[in-house]
């Protein structure tokens, strides 16, 4: 009878360890869910942040375009009727004073930029240019860039 009771005894251990590893293994395998799920999370927050940045760059030069049309008609008349040689020249002059946020705008380094604005077709019946905008916004280091062709109309 007391070799019975030794033998019970003896299959405790290893069952408590079994236990114990079982646990260990889900901690684990749950510590490294949650990590992959916070980058994947914090990835996706940069990307929208991003975008959402590069969508405050067209916003900026939407309203310069609106400002030019009705306060100064004769930069879109220019525009206009500049030959297609002249319009690599006056699209980027168009774009060097888009400027972009002075101060912090949250705990993250954060900025945006038109990269491309080109001028590619006009109507001069219907006073309409065809713009081509390409707006990056960058932050934290993602990029995300935006492209959209729109007419103007003066």
């Amino acid at each position: 009878m007391l070799t019975v009771a030794r033998a019970r005894q003896g299959i405790a251990i290893p069952i408590v360890m079994g236990v114990a590893l079982c646990l260990a293994v889900w901690v684990g395998s749950l510590s490294w869910t949650m990590s992959n799920s916070r980058q994947r999370f914090q990835r996706a927050l940069k990307a929208r942040r991003a975008y959402f940045m590069a969508r405050s760059a067209l916003q900026h030069l939407f309203l310069k375009m609106k400002t030019f049309q009705r306060q100064r008609p004769e930069v879109m008349l220019a525009l206009e009727r500049a030959s297609p040689e002249e319009w690599t020249t006056l699209s980027r002059a168009f774009i060097e004073d888009v400027v972009r946020p002075g101060e912090p705008i949250a705990s993250y380094a954060a900025t945006y930029d038109v990269a491309e604005f080109r001028i590619t077709g006009r109507d001069l019946e219907k006073s309409q240019l065809v713009i081509e905008i390409l707006a990056e916004g960058t932050v934290d280091g993602t990029t995300e860039t935006i492209r959209r062709v729109n007419r103007v109309s003066r």
